[in-house]
């Protein structure tokens, strides 16, 4: 037996197995980043699907309730036989009471596409008819997309029992809690057969004063009902986000101040509506007989119902990037929108107003 130092074979990999093992490992990688990016992609989709129903939700929430007031005065309606002792306007639109709903189609192009974030505009040409000074004054809105505004009961506001009916200011009021701050305040008091708006300067303890209000023709008895009003604007606008979004404005009178300084006050409520288009029921006893859009509304008195259409996004990376711009169809019109990345579909809804009636 021969004793000495022991020889070992070395062993390892050879530059075939090397390259084979390599190859391997990208086909393993390249099947899970097919797999993560598939997923990654049905999660998107999933994720943005829920954040447009989200937003057809949130929607309908913030639009039906104030179309649904829209010309409701309490017991009565807004119509040719409600006094107005509001004041001096500082423009047409201002609590104009000849009628509860107006609006403002967005003229396009065949040309035009709509773009995610666009600037607000204040082009008048852009809008027929022509936008009133008071939504210039405010900066506009995106292009393209309509415009509506309501008049009536504040929503979900309960209406007022007049105990004493009214004999001049102050008169009393079952309860005056729906009034809060320092006003004045926009307010409605109706029977069933006629009704006057007029500015409330004060109110308390169960007792509400003006300055100009229901002390002449019509006269009103025990049982009158008191609402306050509410003028309401829906549009589309550019938010603070970088986002194109559903914007409620409402019209506001200074405090301590009165009509000639009204002025809106727009709130972001919904992101992720690239356009909005209106048409208009216009009919009688409450029923339509024809949509059509602001352009061509003969009398704003006539509308009872009120069609809304919304094209609705997704979030970006949610749709692959299309190689032109994608068409929509929106009511009685197409929307062209301009390539990106965002999931988008159309929502509708149709509202009765109580322009013209109780139903």
């Amino acid at each position: 037996m021969r004793y000495g130092t022991p020889s070992y074979r070395m062993a390892g990999f050879g530059l075939l197995e090397l390259m084979i093992a390599m190859g391997l490992g990208l086909i393993v990688t390249a099947g899970l980043l097919v797999i993560f990016l598939a997923e990654s992609q049905v999660y998107n989709n999933s994720s943005s699907q829920s954040l447009m129903q989200d937003a057809d939700n949130a929607i309908s929430a913030t639009i039906t309730p104030v179309a649904r007031s829209a010309g409701f005065l309490g017991c009565g309606v807004l119509n040719a036989n409600t006094l107005n002792n509001l004041g001096t306007a500082p423009s047409s639109l201002t609590f104009n009471t000849s009628s509860a709903v107006q609006g403002y189609t967005g003229t396009i192009s065949s040309s035009f596409s709509f773009t995610d974030n666009a600037a607000n505009v204040t082009a008048t040409s852009d809008w027929s008819p022509a936008l009133d000074s008071s939504i210039v004054n405010m900066g506009g809105a995106e292009q393209g997309s309509d415009i509506v505004v309501l008049l009536g009961a504040t929503p979900n506001v309960y209406a007022a029992g007049l105990p004493g009916g009214v004999v001049g200011s102050p008169f009393a009021v079952n309860d005056t809690s729906e009034l809060t701050g320092s006003g004045p305040w926009p307010v409605a008091v109706s029977d069933c057969k006629s009704s006057t708006i007029f500015l409330a300067s004060s109110a308390g303890s169960g007792k509400l004063s003006y300055t100009a209000g229901p002390n002449g023709t019509p006269q009103y008895i025990t049982g009158a009902q008191l609402v306050s009003l509410q003028q309401t604007m829906f549009y589309i606008g550019k938010d603070n986000g970088g986002q194109s979004t559903l914007y409620e404005a409402i019209m506001t009178i200074p405090s301590g101040g009165n009509l000639s300084g009204a002025a809106w006050t727009p709130t972001a409520m919904v992101p992720g509506v690239t356009a909005m288009k209106v048409l208009y029921g216009v009919g009688s006893n409450g029923q339509s007989t024809q949509y059509v859009d602001a352009s061509l509304v003969s009398s704003w008195a006539s509308v009872v119902s009120v069609k809304l259409g919304f094209l609705v996004e997704g979030e970006a990376g949610s749709a692959p990037l299309p190689s032109s711009a994608q068409s929509y169809p929106l009511l009685n019109s197409t929307i062209k929108v301009a390539p990106d990345t965002r999931m988008r579909h159309v929502f509708t809804m149709t509202i009765n107003t109580r322009n013209t009636t109780l139903l």
